[in-house]
This record gives C-alpha cells, sequence and structure tokens, in this order.
C-alpha cells in the first residue's frame, strides 16, 4: 500500500491555502498538507525532512519564495520544489528555474487546475532522478568493486576513467596518474595498438585481445582486452570502455607447458631411439643363440646327457622371454600412436587358441584351464594380433602365479552394452592397495619380492593400453593376499557385429 503523499504549502494567504488543499484532495488520495506560515514552522520541518514535495508562494511577510526555494534544495536538492504565486515575474521564474525550480505556476482561475499535473510531473522527475542517481550508484559500486581493470578512453587514446583494479594492475600509484597517462604509452609494442584501433574503428567492438603492456615500473604482463564503442545519437563515438584481464600466469603456465610438450616429443623420440636401437642389439645375438640351442637340441652337435638336455631347456626358455620383451618393447613404442588395425574378429575362437596355446604348460604345472564362452557372443571389430596378446598375457600371469592342482577360468559374455571377457585365478591375489598400480610399468610392488604380486613389468601396461585403443577397459579384483585373482576386460558393443 502506498504511503499518502506528505506536503509542504508554504502561503501566507489561508483562502488560496483552502484552495489549494481542496484542488489536492480531489487529484491525490488522502494528502497530508502541512500548512507552513511563519520561519520557526519552516525551519522545523526543514530539520526533519518529513515532506516529498514543497508548494511556495513567492511573496511571503517573512521572506520570499526564492529563498524558501534555495533552503530546500541546499539540504533536500531532489526533493521537489513548485512555485504558485500571482505575484512573481517572469524574471524571478528564470532565477528560480536557474536555482532548481521544478514549476512555476500561477495563481489564477485559469492556471488553478494546472497545479496537480504539474506535482505529478514533479514528482515523476524527482522519482526518475532518484532511480537514476541509484543507478549510478550501483554502477559506481561495482566499477570500483569489481575485481577485473574497467575503463573509458577517448578515440585518441586519454583515459577517462579506471576502476582501482586497472590502477593496481597497471602498478600506478593512484587513478589520478594514471589519467595523466595515454594508452598509446602503455602498449609494448606500437603495432598492437594499431590493430586494436584499425579493429575497434571498423567493427566498434573488440573481444578477447591479448597483448602485452608495461606497468608502471616497466615490468611487462599479459592482458586480454575486451571493449566497445559508445557512439550518441548521430553515431559518432563518444568513448571506448572496456575492461583488462590480466592472463600473464596464464601465458606463463602455456609457455611452461610448450616448452614440457617440446622436452616431452624430444624425450619420446630419444625413447622410441632407444628402443629401436636396443631391440636391433639384442635381436642379432639373441636369434643366433637360439639357432645355436635349436641345433643342439636336435643332436647337431652329439648326443645329449640328461644334464645337458636340461639346461639348454633353460636356455631356451629364458631366450624365448626375453626375445618376447624385446617384442611387448617395439609393441608398446607402436600402440603410443593410438592407430590399431581393426578386422571382424571371431572372438570365441580366439579364445579357444589361446587355451590350446597354454594347455601344455598349464598340464606341466599342475593347472587346470577353463573356459566358458557365452553362446550369443559376438563377432567384434578389433585388432586380433593386439587382442590375442592381452589374452596370452593375462594366461600367463595366471598360470605363473597359480599353485599346482589350480584353476585358470576364462569367461567371456555379453552384459547391457559390453562384453565383457574375465581371467581368473587361484594364485597369490593381489593386496587391495596395490590393484591399481600392477598396471604401472616397472613398478615394484614388492620389496623383498619384485615379481612377487606381478610388478616390475611391461606386460599388464601393454594390456591396458591395448584395451584402451580399442575403447575399453581393463581392472584386477582381489580378495586379498592368498585369495587368487580376476581381471576383467571390457570392450564396447558398438565395435560389436551381432551374428545373425
Amino acid at each position: 500500500m502506498n504511503d499518502p503523499l506528505r506536503i509542504l504549502l508554504i502561503d501566507d494567504n489561508p483562502d488560496d491555502r483552502t484552495l489549494v488543499i481542496r484542488e489536492l484532495r480531489r487529484e491525490f488520495p488522502d494528502p497530508q498538507v502541512e500548512q507552513i506560515t511563519n520561519a520557526e514552522s519552516f525551519t522545523r520541518v526543514l530539520e526533519t525532512g518529513d515532506f516529498d514535495l514543497v508548494i511556495t508562494d513567492y511573496q511571503l511577510r517573512w521572506t520570499d519564495g526564492l529563498q524558501v526555494l534555495r533552503a530546500v534544495k541546499s539540504r533536500y536538492p531532489d526533493r521537489p520544489t513548485i512555485m504558485f504565486t500571482a505575484t512573481g515575474s517572469e524574471e524571478i521564474a528564470v532565477e528560480a528555474m536557474k536555482a532548481g525550480l521544478d514549476d512555476y505556476v500561477l495563481k489564477s482561475p485559469k492556471h488553478f487546475i494546472r497545479l496537480p499535473a504539474a506535482m505529478r510531473a514533479a514528482l515523476e522527475k524527482a522519482r526518475q532522478r532518484q532511480a537514476t542517481k541509484e543507478a549510478e550508484t550501483r554502477y559506481r559500486n561495482l566499477f570500483e568493486r569489481v575485481p577485473v581493470g574497467l575503463y573509458r578512453t577517448t578515440p585518441d587514446g586519454q583515459i577517462l576513467d579506471a576502476n582501482p583494479a586497472m590502477v593496481e594492475m597497471l602498478g600506478y600509484p593512484d587513478r589520478e596518474s594514471l589519467l595523466a597517462t595515454n594508452t598509446d604509452d602503455l602498449y609494448v609494442n606500437p603495432k598492437e595498438r594499431q590493430r586494436w584501433q584499425v579493429q575497434m574503428e571498423r567493427e566498434g567492438l573488440v573481444r578477447d585481445f591479448e597483448t602485452q603492456l608495461r606497468r608502471r615500473d616497466g615490468t611487462i604482463i599479459w592482458v586480454m582486452d575486451s571493449a566497445r564503442a559508445v557512439q550518441d545519437a548521430e553515431g559518432r563515438v563518444l568513448y571506448y570502455e572496456g575492461s583488462l584481464e590480466d592472463i600473464t600466469e596464464r601465458k606463463r603456465a602455456e609457455a611452461e607447458l610448450r616448452e614440457t610438450n617440446i622436452q616431452l616429443q624430444a624425450a619420446l623420440q630419444a625413447r622410441d631411439e632407444m628402443i629401436q636401437n636396443v631391440s636391433h642389439e639384442l635381436r642379432t645375438p639373441l636369434t643366433l643363440i637360439m639357432g645355436y640351442v635349436g641345433l643342439l637340441k636336435e643332436g647337431a652337435f652329439g648326443p645329449l646327457i640328461p644334464e645337458q638336455a636340461r639346461i639348454i631347456d633353460v636356455l631356451e626358455n629364458q631366450s624365448d622371454q626375453l626375445y618376447f620383451m624385446v617384442n611387448r618393447l617395439l609393441l608398446l613404442q607402436t600402440l603410443d600412436t593410438g592407430t590399431i588395425r581393426k578386422t571382424e574378429l571371431d572372438l570365441k575362437l580366439l579364445l579357444q587358441k589361446a587355451v590350446g596355446a597354454w594347455q601344455t604348460r598349464a598340464e606341466e604345472a599342475g593347472i587346470q584351464l577353463s573356459l566358458d564362452i557365452s553362446p550369443d557372443l559376438p563377432s567384434l571389430m578389433a585388432d586380433p594380433d593386439l587382442l590375442s596378446q592381452v589374452i596370452y598375457n593375462l594366461l600367463d600371469n595366471a598360470i605363473k602365479f597359480s599353485p599346482s592342482k589350480g584353476v585358470v577360468g576364462i569367461r567371456a559374455w555379453i552384459e547391457g552394452n559390453e562384453l565383457i571377457i574375465a581371467v581368473s585365478d587361484q594364485g597369490i591375489g593381489i593386496p587391495p592397495d596395490r590393484l591399481e598400480r600392477v598396471f604401472e610399468s616397472f613398478y615394484q610392488v614388492d620389496g623383498s619380492s619384485t615379481r612377487r604380486f606381478g610388478g616390475m613389468g611391461i606386460g599388464l601396461p601393454l594390456c591396458r593400453r591395448i584395451i584402451e585403443i580399442h575403447g575399453g577397459r581393463i581392472w584386477a579384483e582381489s580378495e586379498g593376499e592368498g585369495k587368487g585373482s580376476t581381471f576383467y576386460i571390457t570392450l564396447p558393443l558398438r565395435d560389436a557385429m551381432l551374428e545373425s
């Protein structure tokens, strides 16, 4: 509910006051009119300020309307004041308007009815002035407090205004010293200023313009500048207003990242060259060793006694392991490119072949291999050599870490939108805090026995990389040490083609 209008009516003539009050009550709901007839009552109400609008005559016994106007405006410059008089003149009206009078209405039957309209207009102007002042206050508070540099400049670079964040960003002691500086003097590269100016003149705005500015102490910072041209009704540019953000740290981080990437690429190239050289240096003697081991096993140099045959078997096994390790290194290097050769793959056949390949070794270790494949298993778009490498590696580890008379199982099934493969064993298990780290290259998981839980190798990291390139995941689960492990692989069915 709106409060009633509070009016000061300053007039010596009681008949005129009665007419004014009657006219006001016709136009305004329950106006509160305080009638002022002497200096004492005027001084009292002026102290309290308890009024919304002033209506004053010009000719008063104890003063005149100009003095009343000046007294009101000196304390309450936004309080609307109307002079309603029959004794004034054009000169007085002009002087009063210059002093802040809101309207001048003559006391006559013809003009009497104009008083309420003049009051409404004066109150509306006062409301608009108040709204403008509040908006300017909010803008100024935002301008002063926002942590981004804000500014206004003329088209020729004179700084008209700058907020505290801008002053601090550029290292000036106060706003006045910054305003005495031309923006041309701030640019490290004058051509950047010219480029900014051309874009502003062509488009009327600049967005995310990155450049270097020189602070007052000479240090250089990177900033991101966004600005627009403010024009008058005829399209003439009045000024530019914009914001500056200090991006020095971001630029420094980007430079460091670029340098790190360069160093990383150099390190990767050096690693690749090292792998190629080491592989070449190892393969040549390995091929010779494996050739002679084959000849010895075939009896090319005479029959072998049992002890010699056992040693030859050890040499052959270790040579095979070393050759396998060299191939893994080369494969890991190849996978870093992230490119693979996908073809339609019968996963069921791949798993059956893997079990067949490891059957003899499992039997020699007293371990049973179990295969459980879902009948609706789809064909899969995958790289057969890489996926075989994963299955072979998981079976190798499962057999290696399983006790005699244990069971190593392979299962494959569909669950939701994923194809799942699980390789489980009844071996030594993996402590919970080491489940994830077994996929790290050359991670020493146990101080006393680096291979106890499968650490210090590249097999599992290689498996993870292969599965990730296929868009899948691989992880391990174990109830703890001595309770076996299960390695799970998921592959997305978007790469699977269900058989009809």
